[in-house]
């Protein structure tokens, strides 16, 4: 690693008051690394983590060899609500994950009550959320282990993922974990993602046709995927990661102020924020769009699409993929949440031109729903 690399993991200790920072090809990998060495230290795997979370998050925990304990989601910001933590470490979870979705940062002392040091391991990741502070400070350092991506999609994509320890020797433990897993060639992870994201697709479409009860189409969706989380670190992305952090505050800044934007633009669309508060710099702005159902989200958001717009509506229930108790809360989240663009390629004006067809597409929403609750009234 080049002397310019290590000025990424140096400042990452510094600004987050970590001991030491390792590089990881993704974050994913790095969360897979990180459960294997607690497993291997006698720990018990049970994992606390949101329901709402991405797909690689949960293969990652079952690339590990542990078993995730999924928890609901408040609607008003997509964090885990205390009382979900409690009931997850009441079944034995030692692990808790911490995702602050959607950039909105999650109260992490909340959770160190329920899941205490020594014994318990707290992740605090803040692959979507560089940058978001709560009442503590930055979001990434407050656990025992944080997590900071640089991929795809994120706040600064200079490729790559570091890991933040509070305890060295257990980041030595890691490091060696990580440096042991085999990389998978690209046409290998390529072939396993396009399996799954085959069976996706279609479990997507069933849900659209049947509702809720198409959940049992996720399960098994991630048998045999973890494998492609096995990435090598790109050559010179902690540099240019470090390169980036000089002039993120400006990005930051730029996001809030997009956000802030889609927000006064959106007025009177119905569509209301899914958390997008002070603390927040956003991955995406995102709200949600209260009482739509399944079929009618995905209608809108391609009838959105075909107007240029950049939508997605991440993510479906975690829990599904594995099975278990409903969670109503990021169900509910996952039928009606709308996330429009704010990075460095969406301009003030593009959001501005994109809100009008939300508006526009919206009301036309609100008609078609009006109409029909008449004709059924008088029919």
């Amino acid at each position: 690693m080049s002397s310019d690399g290590q000025q990424l993991y140096r400042r990452l200790e510094r600004d987050f008051g970590g001991a030491r920072a390792i590089p990881a090809g993704r974050a994913a990998l790095g969360l897979m690394a990180v459960l294997r060495c607690w497993r291997s230290a006698g720990n018990d795997g049970r994992v606390a983590l949101p329901a709402s979370v991405c797909h690689d998050v949960v293969a990652a925990v079952l690339g590990a060899g542990c078993n995730p304990v999924f928890c609901d989601i408040d609607l008003t910001d997509g964090n885990v609500a205390e009382r979900e933590w409690i009931r997850a470490r009441t079944t034995g979870a030692t692990v808790a994950l911490v995702v602050h979705l959607y950039g909105n940062p999650a109260d992490i002392s909340a959770v160190r009550r329920h899941f205490p040091s020594p014994d318990c391991l707290v992740i605090d990741d803040a692959a979507q959320a560089l940058g978001s502070r709560n009442f503590a400070g930055y979001v990434g350092g407050q656990g025992d282990v944080g997590l900071f991506s640089f991929g795809l999609t994120k706040h600064i994509e200079a490729g790559g993922a570091a890991i933040l320890f509070r305890d060295s020797l257990f980041a030595e433990k890691v490091a060696r974990s990580l440096a042991a897993i085999e990389t998978l060639p690209a046409p290998q992870r390529i072939a396993i993602y396009t399996q799954f994201r085959h069976r996706f697709d279609a479990a997507r479409q069933s849900l659209r046709a049947e509702g809720n009860t198409a959940a049992i189409a996720f399960q098994g969706l991630l048998n045999d995927y973890s494998p492609s989380l096995q990435v090598p670190f790109p050559a010179g992305a902690d540099r240019a990661a470090a390169l980036a952090l000089d002039t993120y505050p400006a990005v930051e800044e730029q996001r809030r102020r997009k956000a802030a934007a889609w927000a006064a633009a959106l007025d009177g669309s119905g569509l209301i924020p899914v958390g997008m508060g002070p603390g927040t710099v956003p991955w995406r702005y995102t709200c949600r769009l209260p009482g739509i159902d399944w079929s009618a989200q995905y209608q809108l958001g391609e009838a959105m699409r075909s107007h240029g717009l950049n939508v997605s509506h991440w993510y479906l229930p975690a829990h599904w993929i594995c099975g278990g108790a409903a969670l109503p809360g990021a169900e509910r989240l996952a039928r009606e949440v709308f996330q429009f663009w704010v990075d460095e390629q969406t301009s003030l004006e593009t959001i501005k031109k994109g809100a009008a067809v939300v508006l526009a597409l919206t009301k036309a929403l609100r008609t078609t729903n009006r109409q029909e609750t008449e004709d059924a009234g008088t029919a």
